[in-house]
């Protein structure tokens, strides 16, 4: 499985994007007894579930929709947890949508926890950002584990379409938080289990990043350890269609089988220093993650006194131990539970629920100030504008590197 080659399109990032910019403001609760518009004033749960044969009673508890959204006041949704009275239907659906439900902190909570996260960072000399997934979606990647991530789609027996076009992807709000953050000192290195390369686009260098489950635009010669970071997307296309039988002809003779994940990591370009084949970076299940990126992500994570985690459960090893390596505040911002949620509360930290960007944008205005961050956020177009000439689209699509969880 390759942690981060999540390469299908995200509905969930559109939302967002409309969401953090205040389009959306509220909900209706799905609550069939409530019904009422759930306001950003108080906190929400998101589930969504796969109906396929279920017979739903005409008193139903819940207006279940397929494949869809559905919000609840946080109050409505415990509420339907401990109901006694419910069909068997329902109760399946339940728990299905509790599995990945997703949970966002009321407006004014989160702004509390953004104003604490920047007490800590504030505070810190050393301090280290580990980010999943959940940082991109926004930007048009899908999740994992979320309410329509990969994962939760797979086991539900659906198909995900793959239409990303990686050179066109760009950093989000939240990326772009933690380049300035890195650029100010406050954030002294970045993890990242994401192989999107847009923290390295955003302009965080490779002396401050670690992506430690490789990176589409990176390959290196295994002959003499040279690294090439490229503007386009650096695996072989067309490797899983030749195993999958969907193109005809012989195999080209760089593209083979790879012992550990059962993909091919062999671009098919040379070394220009030894001449040597070049292999792609991006890390998948039964792959070994490299030294050289993992060393120094741990030796800084023993060295900090903070970490801010965006995105992520914290949960795939062994990179996820850099939160617990860390002795410092553990300030985290995901969607879900997650097993490090009482590391947060242990090292007097931070857990936030809800979008990442959103609670940036709190946590910047609140770090920075209100003139000094609208001078940041007033510089971000410009920015966005060299990006094209930084990645220029090459029309690539290619989301089945992404392979199936294990």
């Amino acid at each position: 499985m390759s942690l981060s080659r999540a390469g299908y399109a995200s509905q969930e990032g559109k939302r967002q994007r409309c969401e953090s910019d205040g389009a959306m403001l509220g909900h209706t609760c799905s609550l069939a007894s409530c019904g009422q518009e759930i306001s950003s004033s108080v906190a929400r749960v998101e589930v969504a579930v796969t109906l396929g044969s279920a017979v739903l009673p005409d008193d139903r508890l819940v207006n279940w929709k397929d494949s869809e959204t559905l919000s609840f006041h946080q109050e409505c949704f415990a509420k339907l947890q401990t109901l006694p009275s419910i069909s068997q239907c329902e109760r399946r659906l339940l728990r299905q949508a509790t599995a990945t439900c997703e949970k966002f902190d009321a407006e004014a909570e989160l702004r509390a926890k953004a104003t604490r996260a920047a007490d800590i960072l504030r505070g810190a000399s050393r301090a280290i950002c580990f980010t999943g997934a959940g940082i991109s979606t926004s930007a048009g990647l899908g999740d994992y584990r979320g309410k329509r991530g990969k994962w939760t789609l797979e086991e539900q027996g659906q198909e995900t379409p793959y239409t990303t076009v990686y050179e066109e992807l760009r950093p989000t709000y939240a990326h772009e938080a933690v380049a300035k953050l890195v650029e100010m000192g406050r954030l002294v290195y970045v993890v990242s289990q994401n192989a999107d390369g847009l923290h390295h686009l955003s302009g965080i260098p490779y002396s401050k990043l670690s992506d430690v489950h490789g990176s589409a635009f990176t390959e290196y010669c295994p002959k003499c350890g040279k690294r090439y970071v490229r503007d386009a997307y650096a695996p072989e296309d067309r490797a899983e269609d030749y195993f999958a039988g969907k193109l005809c002809g012989p195999i080209p003779d760089h593209i083979k089988k790879c012992s550990g994940c059962g993909s091919n990591h062999w671009t098919g370009r040379s070394c220009d220093n030894c001449g040597g084949p070049l292999h792609d970076t991006v890390i998948s299940f039964g792959d070994g993650l490299e030294s050289c990126v993992l060393q120094p992500a741990f030796e800084h994570a023993s060295r900090a006194d903070a970490c801010l985690s965006l995105g992520s459960t914290m949960s795939i090893g062994p990179s996820n131990q850099v939160v617990v390596i860390q002795k410092g505040p553990l300030i985290a911002c995901v969607r879900q539970d997650t097993e490090m949620d009482r590391l947060c509360d242990r090292r007097g930290g931070v857990r936030a629920y809800g979008d990442c960007d959103t609670f940036m944008k709190m946590t910047m205005r609140a770090l920075l100030g209100d003139d000094k961050c609208d001078a940041w956020e007033a510089s971000l177009p410009a920015k966005k504008d060299t990006y094209a000439s930084k990645r220029p689209a090459a029309g690539k699509q290619r989301g089945d590197i992404f392979v199936k969880k294990l």
